[in-house]
């Protein structure tokens, strides 16, 4: 990896940035001062950007390129497009690192470091983490709504399986496997009304005051 441009030199290129979905909602002046927080950095093949397991304090977001999220040396997830957004709890705060992220191929991020915000002028300082805070909240309520789609799948999944059993049960052992599946089934339903519940939250538009 190789730092391209950080801070005040970053900050002057505040045009080339404004189409970056994550930055467009900042106004110029604001999008100046988040650049201002930010660095610039360029990933080889294979370059380690995240580790998992560690405390992080910075937000990515993916300028060009395709990189890979692996959580327990399994791969979960692929990023490739512009403006995809990782490592975004770090912003709430110092968060232990839940996976890794690799670069795949050549890849460019901007590392915004949400503390340096903390120097701003308090108007702008609150401006600046408002627009940032609600930007995460779509963020984790766009996963949220896949990963309830996914398990709701999955539900779906068991009950086949479920019924496909029981056309096969047999004694009293295939009975109680029956009944694992059941209870199996009915706590995917409980967690996906939970996930669904946790989006609906996420989404939820923030009061006038705290984003005026």
């Amino acid at each position: 990896m190789h730092v391209h441009k950080s801070g005040p030199a970053l900050s002057e290129l505040t045009d080339g940035f404004q189409h970056i979905p994550f930055l467009k909602a900042f106004a110029a002046a604001q999008l100046k001062d988040i650049l201002n927080a930010s660095r610039m950095i360029a990933y080889e093949p294979d370059d380690l950007i995240i580790p998992e397991g560690v405390f992080g304090d910075r937000l990515y977001v993916l300028l060009s390129g395709k990189v890979r999220v692996v959580k327990d040396k399994t791969p979960i997830a692929t990023l490739d497009q512009v403006g995809d957004v990782f490592g975004e709890l770090s912003a709430l705060g110092d968060e232990i690192r839940t996976a890794s992220v690799f670069a795949i191929d050549a890849a460019w991020c901007l590392e915004l470091n949400p503390g340096s915000l903390e120097k701003l002028p308090v108007a702008d300082r609150d401006a600046c983490y408002a627009l940032l805070y609600r930007f995460i909240a779509r963020v984790i309520a766009a996963r949220l709504k896949k990963t309830t789609g996914e398990m709701a799948q999955a539900v779906r999944d068991l009950e086949v399986t479920r019924r496909k059993l029981a056309e096969l049960r047999r004694n009293t052992g295939q009975d109680a496997f029956d009944n694992e599946l059941a209870l199996a089934i009915d706590q995917l339903r409980r967690t996906k009304e939970k996930l669904a519940h946790l989006g609906r939250e996420a989404e939820a538009p923030s009061s006038p005051s705290a984003l005026d």
